[in-house]
């Protein structure tokens, strides 16, 4: 039973607050103030495991929310505290803010499903890495730190070497070596050029993130009672470099679908957002839910889904929202004659980005050992070929082909068309005094090939406008239909494109 919904009622400066919970990982971004670190609290706070068994820190799954945010007793004092989760079952779950005075003490508890100690809270494991992850060693009493305690299996050494060598690109013989002060608990990356006394703060939180996620592992292989967990993380981006923070997604979406496993962080990296909204991030959109907290306008508000993520971006920078436009979608075609067919259909069009029409001629089978061995350019651009090639290549939902109508070549599907237009029909009526009759003049003789149907469009091209466009916008006034489907499919294409490619900007 996995959370679908957060709505906190009342909580310090947020009000009628309410999102959804992505399946898989959550995303809370926002300025400083907005709550987001709070709201971990909140969602941790609902549950409760037990004190057997313990995860890998030697800690309880447990996360109360004094363990992520304190009560003030000048400012928390009304009592009016309230919030709720829904579950995928659509059952909920409320806890509300009770304050009592023992003794002159003001003491601050928030119930879960009533006032019965621990008993409204639903079973379920949790882990809350706070920032407290990254407190070097150097800030610690040296006596009070203590090294090599407890050891990992062999099959969690392993997965703890892979994943750290996954998220920072490298090769190293990692062995994990457990640490413990007065702040930490944990199995700190060692190699034998550095220990735990020598790594970066990114190190270590890495491994904090690692050893939560073999916590989960090992419960779900040992309780067979094990339904789902939940990961909060707040700050993940915190010490990271951007390549590192898109492989910890990475791995995050991946364990935490296979572990089954909920996974809320908050963050305000912009290459985290950027690449969530990228082509390679669009993985996790299935997956995935993306809040936005602001207070730009005062009181804080939550909007969800990944199309605030460029408001989100203005917002952090403090910038304005400029309108722009995306960047332009390239197009291919086979021939001179393709384009123009093509180009007919869909003007007067407005898809949204700038249109860029390629001048090359490359052959059918040519696009389609490109599209076929994945290249690149093909991810965003659309590719346009005769219909006569529709028993070679499919349009799919994944790639970018438009077949144009027919199952002929473009200049054989005029050639038709123009021959069943009666003689009366307006398109006979221009200033070139090019009649059914010269038409037919014209292609009398003309050899059924190729070469030859190539050599008669081009000389009569000057005859039905620039690129053929009279002509091929009777065609399309004619068919109706067949225009139609080109133009929805170019249209989805498109759209497809500047989701996967458009990059977020503001005004810089």
């Amino acid at each position: 039973m996995k959370i679908s919904k957060l709505n906190v009622t009342q909580f310090r400066h947020l009000n009628n607050l309410t999102f959804d919970l992505g399946s898989t990982i959550t995303v809370i971004a926002g300025g400083n103030g907005t709550g987001k670190t709070s709201l971990l609290g909140l969602v941790g706070h609902i549950f409760r495991f037990g004190s057997n068994p313990k995860n890998l820190f030697n800690e309880r799954f447990e996360t109360k929310y004094s363990s992520v945010f304190r009560f003030s007793s000048n400012h928390d004092a009304t009592g009016n505290y309230q919030y709720k989760l829904t579950f995928t079952n659509n059952s909920e779950k409320e806890a509300e803010l009770r304050i009592t005075n023992e003794n002159g003490r003001i003491r601050h508890r928030i119930d879960v499903g009533g006032r019965v100690r621990h008993g409204g809270k639903i079973t379920k494991p949790v882990i809350f890495l706070s920032l407290k992850r990254l407190l070097p060693l150097a800030q610690e009493n040296e006596r009070n730190i203590q090294i090599g305690l407890q050891t990992l299996t062999a099959a969690q050494t392993t997965e703890y070497s892979n994943l750290y060598n996954e998220i920072f690109s490298t090769t190293e013989t990692i062995n994990p070596s457990h640490t413990k002060s007065n702040n930490k608990n944990s199995f700190s990356p060692t190699t034998t050029t550095f220990d735990a006394h020598g790594i970066s703060a990114g190190q270590d939180n890495i491994g904090h993130i690692i050893l939560a996620l073999l916590s989960f592992r090992q419960l779900k292989e040992n309780d067979p009672n094990y339904e789902d967990g939940l990961l909060l993380i707040d700050e993940i981006d915190a010490t990271l470099y951007p390549a590192a923070q898109k492989n910890l997604l990475k791995v995050l979406l991946r364990l935490g679908r296979e572990l089954n496993i909920q996974i809320v962080f908050t963050t305000h990296s912009s290459d985290i957002l950027n690449y969530l909204n990228s082509r390679n991030g669009s993985q996790f959109k299935h997956y995935t839910n993306f809040v936005s907290l602001s207070n730009s306008l005062g009181p804080v508000t939550a909007t969800e889904g990944f199309t605030e993520l460029r408001s989100l971006l203005a917002d952090l920078n403090h910038e304005a929202l400029r309108t722009i436009r995306p960047r332009k979608v390239n197009y291919y075609f086979e021939d001179y004659e393709a384009f123009c067919f093509y180009k007919g259909i869909i003007n007067g069009v407005d898809f949204g980005c700038e249109n860029d029409f390629k001048n090359l001629s490359i052959s059918c089978g040519t696009y389609k050992t490109l599209i076929d061995k994945g290249f690149e350019e093909f991810f965003r651009s659309i590719v346009v070929l005769d219909g006569d090639f529709s028993s070679t290549i499919n349009q799919t939902a994944t790639n970018n082909v438009v077949l144009l109508p027919g199952t002929q070549r473009p200049e054989n599907v005029v050639k038709d068309f123009l021959t069943s237009l009666p003689e009366a029909d307006s398109f006979w009526n221009n200033n070139h005094q090019y009649t059914k009759r010269v038409f037919l003049n014209n292609v009398n003789g003309v050899a059924d090939n190729r070469e030859e149907m190539k050599r008669w469009f081009n000389r009569e091209i000057e005859f039905w406008g620039a690129d053929g466009s009279n002509l091929f916008q009777r065609w399309k006034e004619l068919n109706t239909n067949e225009a139609n489907l080109i133009i929805e499919r170019t249209k989805t294409i498109i759209n497809r494109i500047l989701t996967n490619f458009y990059e977020l900007s503001t005004s810089n």
